[in-house]
């Protein structure tokens, strides 16, 4: 396999036709971000401890801790149920903006591989009547992977209960075969849905497409996935230096403890936030959009297809 070829593709591709940004911003809705991991902050807000936090913090935390105590029990319950059900389906519905990007950016690269020009309504009507297909594909891949998981838990729950916590050490090297576990699925994911959309299969065949492909590539594809996944962390990084800029005037203000440097260092950072945003959203479209449509190259390129000539046009 031509790993050059299919990288230097990629790239010509998303910069050519950058109507597919759009597509990679919709695809970054479902990419999760890496949550905050429990790293809190261990503070008491009783007024006779101050000095560990400034006061203006120490004001908002007891306002906000005399609210929430003000409330009636009942109430907080349905406030949580009904932040729950709003938080599902806001994840619904990035879910679903997320595998239309993915089918957008698969139709974009393939048509862009037959010599076809497009633009975004045409690509967007393109990719519309695909979706129903990718939504139930991803939908069966990530049900498969969410029981495994939830298995997995309990079965460590179990083990754990039953050896006194002793025996979880032992799973260490299991949860470190995981992990190229896990990798080499979402490699699986990747081909499955380049199959559905560019060969125009159903569910079941796209499934076994991509297990052949999958199977018959394997050193091709990991290789492919060593570089995407280096490449993307470190872009990533790259990305995420703005973020540490933007914060800084905060993390100053508030390491200087007056009430006013820290609100003017809360006003700058948030300044900086709204102005650094949109770009942050855009770098992280193209980032995604390239890695799709390398994604969709590598495919193409160890089935040895040739793109179907489809539709679209501007």
């Amino acid at each position: 396999m031509d790993f050059g070829k299919v990288l230097t593709r990629a790239w010509q591709i998303i910069w050519k036709n950058k109507v597919l940004w759009i597509f990679g911003i919709l695809v970054s809705c479902g990419q999760g971000g890496g949550g905050g991991g429990g790293q809190g902050f261990n503070y008491s807000v009783d007024s006779g401890q101050t000095g560990q936090l400034p006061p203006q913090l120490e004001r908002f935390a007891n306002q906000i801790q005399r609210f929430f105590e003000g409330i009636p029990e009942e109430q907080i319950i349905l406030w949580v149920v009904g932040l729950i059900f709003l938080f599902l389906l806001i994840g619904l519905i990035f879910w679903v903006l997320s595998v239309y990007g993915r089918v957008g950016l698969i139709r974009g690269t393939l048509l862009a591989e037959a010599g076809k020009s497009f633009g975004f309504r045409a690509l967007a009507g393109d990719s519309w009547a695909r979706l129903g297909a990718a939504l139930g594909l991803n939908f069966v891949l990530g049900a498969a992977a969410f029981i495994v998981v939830i298995l997995l838990v309990l079965f460590g729950v179990v083990f754990g209960v039953f050896t006194f916590g002793l025996g979880l050490i032992c799973l260490i090297p299991l949860i470190c075969l995981l992990i190229p576990i896990f990798i080499g699925y979402g490699v699986y994911i990747e081909m499955a849905n380049v199959a559905l959309v560019g060969d125009e299969l159903g569910i079941s065949d796209a499934l076994s497409r991509a297990w052949q492909v999958f199977r018959n590539n394997l050193g091709n594809l990991a290789v492919m996935a060593l570089i995407l996944i280096v490449g993307g962390f470190i872009a990533a990084i790259i990305i995420g230096l703005p973020v540490i800029v933007v914060a800084a005037p905060a993390v100053l203000g508030l390491i200087a403890g007056g009430e006013e440097a820290f609100g003017r260092g809360l006003l700058i950072s948030a300044i900086c936030l709204v102005v650094a945003l949109p770009l942050l959203i855009l770098l992280n479209g193209i980032i995604q959009g390239y890695i799709k449509t390398a994604w969709a190259l590598t495919y193409m390129q160890l089935r040895g297809a040739k793109p179907k000539r489809g539709k679209a046009k501007a």
